[in-house]
């Protein structure tokens, strides 16, 4: 099952009903919830008016799009990320899987990042919750081989990744290696140089990417992010787009 969504620091610049009558009018039925702008952590009172701006227009909240870096190795920030995450009935945590790329990053620095991550799946795990990796550049979780690689050394059932298509390598390949363990796909349309396209003229390589998905058989959101211009009726249109291309 494909679930589709948007990730509110799309429209940072936008007040939390403001974003749930967004994704609604769009005909999209989640929202990942970001860390930096709509919901802090620790900031219930903004989680309570996230769920009942949810509840006014038919949404569920998919993720908690948090800033927490692994290799921080602060619990008490994290567990207060996971009580903010329960807040707005969020299933999965987003985190950020160390500040450089895989190819620099050490072997010990390596096994510190894995005893972190085992404890924050921990205290995760108490509150019902996974933990999920941006798949990113500048970050550990930067390619299928170390994302697969790593979760494996992890060993935690309720830590899993996110994937997206980057500027280098090969996204296709990437994807295939990790599609079993992936939660969310985050959905957009740049170039390498981060130029902004409609999700439309991406939607051949879009196509592939999503007959991965639907050929591993998994469940997975889809959550739109970051449109062209920053512009509500691009992020229509490209939602209108994604909604073909699933269905």
């Amino acid at each position: 099952m494909l679930r589709l969504g948007m990730t509110s620091v799309t429209f940072r610049q936008l007040t939390i009903d403001e974003v749930a009558s967004i994704v609604e009018e769009a005909g999209l039925s989640y929202i990942e919830w970001g860390g930096d702008v709509h919901v802090k952590p620790g900031d219930l009172a903004s989680a309570t008016a996230a769920v009942d701006a949810m509840k006014k227009h038919g949404l569920l909240c998919s993720a908690y799009g948090s800033y927490y870096r692994v290799g921080d190795d602060d619990m008490a920030e994290f567990e207060l990320i996971c009580k903010t995450a329960h807040a707005l009935g969020a299933p999965k945590i987003r985190v950020w899987l160390g500040r450089c790329g895989s190819a620099e990053t050490s072997a010990e620095m390596l096994e510190k990042y894995v005893i972190e991550v085992r404890k924050m799946a921990d205290i995760a795990k108490k509150y019902g919750r996974f933990v999920a990796f941006e798949f990113h550049g500048k970050t550990y979780n930067d390619n299928g081989a170390s994302c697969v690689g790593f979760l494996q050394k992890v060993g935690r059932e309720n830590v899993k990744t996110y994937w997206q298509p980057l500027a280098f390598g090969n996204s296709e390949e990437n994807l295939s290696l990790v599609v079993r363990d992936v939660l969310t796909v985050h959905v957009f349309n740049w170039n390498d140089k981060n130029e902004r396209f409609p999700l439309s003229d991406g939607a051949e390589k879009w196509k592939r990417y999503i007959s991965i998905i639907k050929n591993a058989g998994i469940s997975c959101d889809f959550t739109m992010e970051f449109v062209k211009d920053d512009k509500k009726e691009q992020f229509l249109a490209d939602a209108k787009t994604l909604i073909e291309l699933v269905n």
